[in-house]
């Protein structure tokens, strides 16, 4: 069995920010990625996805998010082309069509097993799969009885097959306001939340808001993660990923049976 330091699972974002995290520390790693290519989910993400960080705020250490405009907030296809030459650059043993199916503990370290039959004995092992390889499917109340289509966010690309109809996203973060928002072009489409949706300017006095959280020190471990947790209801909008359009209904709390539903 192939003995090596640490088994890195996912070459996605985290998996490869993890790769280079570990090399300066003197530690090789092996990144395992069960797709054909070290960019993550991204090229199955929504065609229209765009960053809500702008593209100096959307580097990997070690290598600038390129292009003429570092203000600009990129595009899906951008992100998938920077991790592609991320991973070319990075001095990492990178495994491409190579899935982990179980870890477990074995001999002090850890034994990973590969689709296939592959096994590898790991002395750590960073989890970086993600979890858009296996969404969260709810078992909505009558579900079963319902004769619209009921869909993923993992499974939208375009509104164009929505053309004319009525649409209900559940959700108020990001993905799911961009993707309401063009839906709202094509058909009459609800925003459903727990709450009311409340969303926070994107861009104050000229600058992103990612530029006065830098300032302001909100950007160090400490103070992102209690930031990422209140901001958990809030959305960002800026004039790139939330056009305006006065066709999305915005619905907080509980749907009544006055809202649009799915047809």
């Amino acid at each position: 069995m192939e003995q090596i330091d640490v088994a890195v699972i996912g070459g996605g974002q985290s998996g490869l920010a993890a790769a280079y995290a570990l090399r300066g520390q003197g530690l090789p790693s092996v990144v395992l990625e069960a797709s054909e290519r070290a960019v993550g989910s991204w090229p199955r993400y929504y065609d229209s996805l765009t960053l809500f960080s702008p593209a100096r705020y959307s580097s990997l250490p070690g290598m600038p998010f390129p292009g003429e405009d570092p203000d600009r907030y990129p595009r899906r296809d951008e992100v998938v082309a920077y991790l592609a030459a991320y991973a070319a650059r990075l001095d990492a043993d990178i495994r491409t069509g190579c899935r982990a199916t179980r870890v477990r503990r074995a001999d002090g370290g850890f034994e990973v097993e590969l689709a296939g039959g592959g096994r590898l004995m790991a002395r750590a092992v960073v989890a970086a799969s993600g979890t858009f390889g296996r969404p969260h499917r709810p078992a909505l109340p009558g579900l079963e009885g319902f004769t619209g289509s009921a869909l993923h966010a993992a499974d939208y690309r375009s509104p164009h097959p929505f053309t004319g109809r009525r649409i209900i996203v559940v959700g108020a973060w990001n993905s799911a306001v961009q993707i309401a928002a063009e839906l709202a072009h094509v058909a009459r489409t609800t925003l459903a939340s727990r709450g009311p949706v409340r969303f926070m300017r994107q861009r104050i006095l000229g600058r992103d808001l990612h530029f006065w959280l830098a300032r302001g020190g909100l950007t160090r471990p400490r103070w992102a993660a209690s930031f990422a947790l209140h901001r958990r209801s809030w959305s960002s909008m800026t004039a790139a990923t939330v056009p305006r359009s006065p066709s999305v209904r915005r619905s907080g709390g509980r749907c009544s049976p006055g809202s649009t539903a799915p047809r």
